[in-house]
């Protein structure tokens, strides 16, 4: 009987995950906006509560209340900002007065350098590339409003039946209220940290960018700084994929100290702000590690394309939220690798500690011998009877009776 349940047990559970699998490869197209709505719902859920519960608002219209919201504070604002920099390349791009004056300059300072590449070389290479990403970008376009769509699809259903996703997470996943309880907080953390965190940073980056360029008369410095705040969340390059080429350009333009203040700016003061507002505001509002940043984004960008760059950090810290709550629920044995002054077990010399353990053991040991009147055997009879058998001969060898004749 407990054979069959067992395998009564593990037969259900693989075909729940066979199901599982099979409708995650054929929605894949909708995950991203599905997680869209997860983080959307995560971070208006008190809101939608609040509108509710307390001012006691109609369910679906606080639903279509936050759904606005989020949209003019959140969406428009990203695609208005995604239309000017797809508008200023185009506008670079399809400009011959422009491409042929910077190609003048180019074409002299690589005269400088023989054997190089030569600037039909230059043109034919960044024509080739811009041609193939910009017909991707204008595909992509008909993608992203369905995402949208289907994204605040979900969020409304979401929103309107609220607390229903965290008594569905108590009620299936196999773990204690307690772990449960830390499960929901960690995940609102992680998820408000990579939510708004990764903004913040690419705001700040944007803005001291802005002053560099301001300062160095670039023209267009505001198109430049949002350029160079997307690039801030790009991994391993970030902002050098736009400031890099500004400066280059004042160079060429003879703009020599104009130049070496963007170089000198980005390195000195642009790289130690990314790294303390990133270790400011995911340890404030979400303790998020640096190397979860980066895998996620590169796991983000390849399978979610730019929305990617919230959604995959959110997948890597859910993943190790996971393990954490595992190792805990199942009481998984703690490793811990000893190093500097304390020694690991059997290597020698041993702790403080480690020795008033033992002190503790042998007292403890003892002094249940006595109360218990133990007497471990070894060999033929008992530790006792040997002692008692050794003093007996010798008493025989040293006794002084003599022999009887």
């Amino acid at each position: 009987m407990q054979a069959e349940k067992l395998i009564s047990k593990y037969l259900t559970l693989f075909v729940i995950v066979l199901l599982a699998s099979y409708l995650f490869v054929g929605l894949k197209e909708f995950l991203s906006a599905f997680l869209g709505a997860i983080v959307f719902y995560i971070l208006f859920r008190k809101f939608m509560r609040f509108l509710v519960y307390t001012k006691k608002w109609n369910k679906a219209l606080g639903a279509v209340i936050i759904i606005l919201i989020s949209f003019l504070i959140v969406v428009l604002p990203i695609g208005l900002i995604g239309i000017m920099i797809t508008r200023k390349i185009m506008e670079i791009v399809s400009s011959p007065d422009l491409i042929q004056k910077y190609s003048i300059m180019l074409e002299e300072k690589l005269k400088l350098f023989p054997g190089s590449y030569t600037i039909e070389d230059i043109t034919a290479t960044v024509t080739k590339f811009t041609s193939s990403h910009i017909g991707d970008v204008l595909n992509s376009t008909a993608d992203i409003v369905a995402s949208l769509l289907m994204m605040y699809f979900f969020l409304y259903f979401l929103l309107v039946n609220v607390q229903k996703l965290e008594e569905g997470l108590v009620f299936y996943l196999p773990f204690e209220d307690e772990k449960l309880k830390m499960f929901g907080e960690e995940l609102v953390d992680q998820t408000i940290g990579n939510a708004i965190g990764v903004p913040m940073v690419a705001a700040a980056q944007g803005l001291s960018a802005w002053l560099a360029y301001w300062i160095a008369g670039v023209p267009d410095a505001g198109m430049y700084a949002l350029l160079t705040g997307v690039a801030s969340i790009i991994p391993l390059v970030g902002t050098a994929i736009v400031w890099v080429p500004v400066a280059a350009i004042l160079l060429a333009s003879n703009m020599i100290w104009q130049g070496i203040f963007i170089i000198t700016f980005c390195v000195v003061i642009m790289t130690n702000l990314d790294n303390v507002v990133r270790m400011i505001v995911f340890k404030r509002v979400g303790d998020v590690h640096p190397v979860i940043t980066v895998l996620g984004v590169i796991l983000g960008l390849k399978y979610f394309g730019l929305p990617g760059l919230v959604f995959g950090p959110l997948l890597i810290s859910y993943l190790v939220l996971l393990l954490k709550i595992y190792h805990q629920e199942f009481n998984v044995k703690k490793r811990h690798l000893k190093i500097d002054n304390e020694p690991v077990s059997g290597s020698g010399n041993l702790s403080q500690n480690q020795i008033m353990n033992l002190i503790n053991k042998y007292l403890f040991f003892t002094e249940k011998m006595k109360q218990e009147n133990f007497k471990p055997a070894r060999g033929e009879g008992s530790y006792g009877d040997q002692e008692n058998k050794k003093q007996e001969e010798t008493n025989d060898n040293n006794s002084v009776i003599p022999e009887e004749k």
